[in-house]
This record gives structure tokens, C-alpha cells and sequence, in this order.
């Protein structure tokens, strides 16, 4: 015969049992913090989440100056990119912020992937980029705020379902100088083999 169990311990131990399986269900994810990133078309008021990178890495240009890679997908054939310039770093209580203030350059990447040359659009703009710990860390934790994208360029056959719109949100970033020249240029073989000619995608 089971011993009794009073229904307050009961209830306890239904309590603990869930929140055992949320703590294992989100340490299970994995990189969640990308998942953050989404898009606001300016003619679809819902916003759109963008995260899943299964890649973040980020080098130091200068004191002051990172470019950060986000890829979904095999960087030699991604599905997405994105590319985050700041150049320049904002300051604690020195800094004004506001939805005008800029000081990052973004191009987000789109591949229609099913084809041997999957069409492609790349969505450009300028928002404020917000680190939110020291710039050379191991890994980077920054805040993108009111990113604009407007598509710039892309190759026959792309659909363009976000037009003008506003990219925001956090995301992380593992710091790796010689291996994002390398995820960069393979980025940019992708591009332009889908272009059906040479482009170098930076974000201005």
C-alpha cells in the first residue's frame, strides 16, 4: 500500500517536476539569444523572429570597431546572413539615445534556397548597435536597435516579402579574427554566384 501524500506536497512536487522540465527544456535550445533578432515590415505590422544563426562569430576592427557574421546554415551555402558593422562605441549615461541615433551598418542576406542557384536579396540599412559587455570578450552580447532594411540588390527570380522594414533585437557573437575573413569571403562567393556576378557584401 503506497504511504499517503498530502495534497500540498503534492502539488509541490507537480511544481518542481515542471520546473525541472522548462530549465531542461531551455538548456536544450541552445543559443536562444539570437532568436531575440526580428523584423518589422513596415507594411506587415507582425513582427517576424529571424534568430536560429547556427553561427555568430565577431572580430575587432580597431578600439572601437567590430564586424560580427550571424550564418544559418553552411557558410559556404547559407540559407541567411547577417552582417553588422559598428563603427563607433557607444557610452554609458554619455551617449543619447534615441530612434535617430546610428552607429552600426547592417545587410541582411536572403537565399531561396531549392535551386543550384538559389535566387538571392540583400536587405541594407543602419540602426545603433549597443554592447553589453567589453568589446574583446570571448563572446560578445550586443543589442541592435531600429535597424533599417531596404532590399539593395538582388538576382532573378527573388521575391521580396519584407520591403521596407526594421530589424531589432539581441544576439551573440564568439570572437574569431582569422575565421570570419575567411566565413566573410565565402559569403561573398555565394552572393555573387547567385548575382551571376561579382559582389563584395559589405554594409556601408
Amino acid at each position: 500500500m503506497m504511504p499517503a501524500i498530502s495534497l500540498n506536497r503534492l502539488g509541490g512536487l507537480v511544481l518542481l517536476v515542471v520546473f525541472t522540465a522548462l530549465i531542461l527544456g531551455c538548456a536544450g535550445t541552445g543559443g536562444a539569444s539570437d532568436k531575440a533578432l526580428t523584423i518589422q515590415s513596415r507594411t506587415n505590422p507582425e513582427d517576424i523572429a529571424v534568430g536560429g544563426f547556427d553561427r555568430g562569430i565577431y572580430s575587432m576592427d580597431g578600439p572601437s570597431r567590430l564586424t560580427i557574421l550571424l550564418t544559418d546554415g553552411p557558410v559556404e551555402a547559407p540559407n541567411r546572413a547577417l552582417i553588422v558593422r559598428m563603427f563607433w562605441k557607444p557610452k554609458a549615461a554619455a551617449t543619447p539615445l534615441d530612434e535617430t541615433a546610428t552607429n552600426a551598418t547592417v545587410q541582411y542576406i536572403v537565399f531561396n534556397r531549392g535551386t543550384n542557384t538559389p535566387p538571392v536579396g540583400i536587405y541594407s540599412g543602419g540602426g545603433f548597435l549597443y554592447p553589453e559587455n567589453d568589446l574583446g570578450s570571448q563572446t560578445l552580447q550586443a543589442n541592435l536597435w531600429q535597424a533599417t532594411l531596404n532590399l539593395s540588390d538582388k538576382s532573378e527570380g527573388f521575391e521580396d516579402t519584407l520591403g521596407s522594414s526594421i530589424l531589432r533585437g539581441k544576439f551573440t557573437a564568439t570572437r574569431d579574427e582569422e575565421g570570419i575573413v575567411n566565413a566573410v569571403r565565402l559569403v561573398n562567393i555565394a552572393v555573387s554566384e547567385s548575382l551571376g556576378v561579382p559582389r563584395f557584401v559589405r554594409a556601408y
